[in-house]
Parts: C-alpha cells; sequence; structure tokens
C-alpha cells in the first residue's frame, strides 16, 4: 500500500492535487481550517472525477476509489500524522507560511518532506536550518487534475534524495516535472506568463485590438504550434540568425510596466475578478464556477 500524502489548503489547487494524488493510489488527507472550504473542495473533487470519467481519462471505478482515499479534516495534527510528503497549497501570504512551517516543524517527524505549491515565493527563507534538507518546491498548474507540469525547484540545502523522490512521486502520478537547480521568482511558466501579460495588457489598453481578437491569435497559432516545439526548439526552426537579429536591432521595444489605470486594475476594483466571479475579461454568466470550471475542464 502507498504511503499517505497531507494536503494542505482545499482551495481549487489542493483539492485538485489531492484528487490526482488519490487517483493514483495514494492515500490523501486533505486539510483546510473550515468545514466549508473543505465542503466545497469535497464537491469541486467529486466534480473533476466525473468530468475526467467524461472525457476517458479514468473510469468510474478508479474514481470512486479515488474518492475513498480522501479524508477530510480541520485538524492539522490529523492531517499530518503518519504522512511521508506534505504538500503545501495554502494562501500565498509569507506570515500565514511562515506560521504553517513552525508549527510543522514541531509537529511532524524529521525525514518528511515539505514541497510547497507557491508560485513565486521563496519559502527556503522562512523554514527552519532543520529541515532544509527536506524541503522543495513543487509548483502544479491550474487545472491541477489536468495540466501535466509541475516545476520542481531546489532549495540551497534541499537534498539530492528529496529532488528525485519528488520527481518520481509527480512521474508516478502521470506528471510531467521540470527540475530547477535553484530558485528564481516565478519559476519557468509564470516568468513567461508574466512577460506575456505585460503585452497582452499593452495591446488591450492600447485599444490596439480585443480580448477575444489576441485570444484568437494564441489559440490559431502560439499554441498550436507550441505543443509541437515549444518557445525553444521554435526558435531553431525560425531560424536563430533571424531570432538574433531581431533582438539586436530592437524590432520592438518589450511593452512598458502596466500602468495604474489599466483595464485589469479596473475590473478588480469592480469586483469582477474572473470565472470565480463569473466575470472578468470575458462574461461566464454568472457565479456558478462548478459549471465554469466544468466547461473549462472538458475543453480538449
Amino acid at each position: 500500500m502507498k504511503q499517505k500524502i497531507a494536503v494542505l489548503g482545499a482551495g481549487t489547487m489542493g483539492a485538485g492535487m489531492a484528487a490526482t494524488y488519490a487517483l493514483y493510489g495514494y492515500p490523501v488527507s486533505l486539510y483546510s481550517r473550515t468545514e466549508d472550504t473543505l465542503h466545497r473542495a469535497k464537491e469541486t473533487i467529486q466534480n473533476a472525477l466525473e468530468t475526467m470519467v467524461h472525457e476517458d481519462m479514468t473510469d468510474e471505478k478508479a474514481a470512486k476509489q479515488a474518492t475513498e482515499r480522501i479524508v477530510y479534516t480541520t485538524e492539522l495534527k490529523n492531517a499530518v500524522r503518519d504522512a511521508w510528503y506534505i504538500a503545501e497549497t495554502i494562501a500565498e501570504k509569507k506570515s500565514a507560511k511562515t506560521e504553517l512551517y513552525q508549527t510543522l516543524d514541531v509537529m511532524v517527524p524529521d525525514n518528511v518532506i515539505f514541497a510547497s505549491n507557491t508560485s513565486y515565493m521563496n519559502i527556503f527563507e522562512f523554514i527552519s536550518e532543520s529541515r532544509q534538507k527536506d524541503c522543495v518546491i513543487a509548483h502544479w498548474v491550474a487545472p491541477p487534475h489536468i495540466i501535466p507540469l509541475v516545476e520542481v525547484v531546489r532549495g540551497p540545502k534541499t537534498s539530492e534524495e528529496v529532488m528525485n523522490q519528488t520527481i518520481e512521486l509527480h512521474e508516478t502520478c502521470g506528471k510531467t516535472p521540470v527540475r530547477m537547480e535553484r530558485y528564481v521568482p516565478g519559476f519557468v511558466l509564470n516568468r513567461l506568463q508574466s512577460a506575456m501579460t505585460r503585452e497582452v495588457m499593452y495591446l488591450i489598453d492600447g485599444g490596439l485590438c480585443t480580448a477575444e481578437d489576441i485570444d484568437k491569435v494564441v489559440k490559431t497559432s502560439l499554441m498550436p504550434r507550441g505543443m509541437l516545439l515549444g518557445v525553444v526548439e521554435r526558435m531553431d526552426f525560425t531560424g536563430l540568425q533571424t531570432v538574433a537579429n531581431g533582438l539586436k536591432n530592437g524590432s520592438y521595444q518589450p511593452a512598458p510596466p502596466v500602468c495604474e489605470d489599466s483595464q485589469i486594475f479596473r475590473l478588480v476594483e469592480e469586483g469582477n475578478l474572473g470565472a470565480k466571479t463569473g466575470k472578468g475579461f470575458y462574461d461566464y454568466g454568472g457565479n456558478n464556477l462548478t459549471g465554469v470550471l466544468e466547461k473549462r475542464d472538458r475543453k480538449r
């Protein structure tokens, strides 16, 4: 029997991670401070597994077994008891993460792996010296039960054994781990997305094209081509002299920082936060997040 995994934080990411670990045979303890969050997580997991069955990504028997492997708890001590691997996916707040890791440091035996799902924070700065060798970042991508990537980031003292165990775990769960030998804010994916976001907002705020047209460009060129070549190999096929000349000649300058009156800031101020509120750049027809997520997950 496989050893227990504790997932701390039961939001969208934590729920999807728990579902994935459970689907691949691991007993999972999913922790949140509130029963309401756990109730939503249970619904999210059920919906995710049903979608995966419908899309032939798993079968009904495996989905049912996965749900039976997940235990929901508001007691941190119960969540981490007997776990060999702890996946932390709580809010991106330094104070919250620091407090959690300080508590775990006292509560959890030596040699248990601490793996943070942080998108950009340097968690190695606020984890005790004694835990550094067993600490790693394992950054999943939404929707976590579907997207293969997991960025595995080594801290200054993370052991090779822990790196290998983390990579092997996620390969076992059908993921594609990418190894980073040291921390850099945003890792690979979010650094690329951040650069792209600045360009997107430059085009939208400048009135050069609509959000829909930008997505049309990406869906009919960048993303299909990226599926085959990625972005680095694509440069080889373009011809490195062409790419180098473009960089050297400054054919176009990168977009400036996003301006204070950008449309994205106005949307946030209005409470239009995207899919989870039913409206962002696009109108999702209400705030039924479960339905919106299901519709997204069925796109293949």
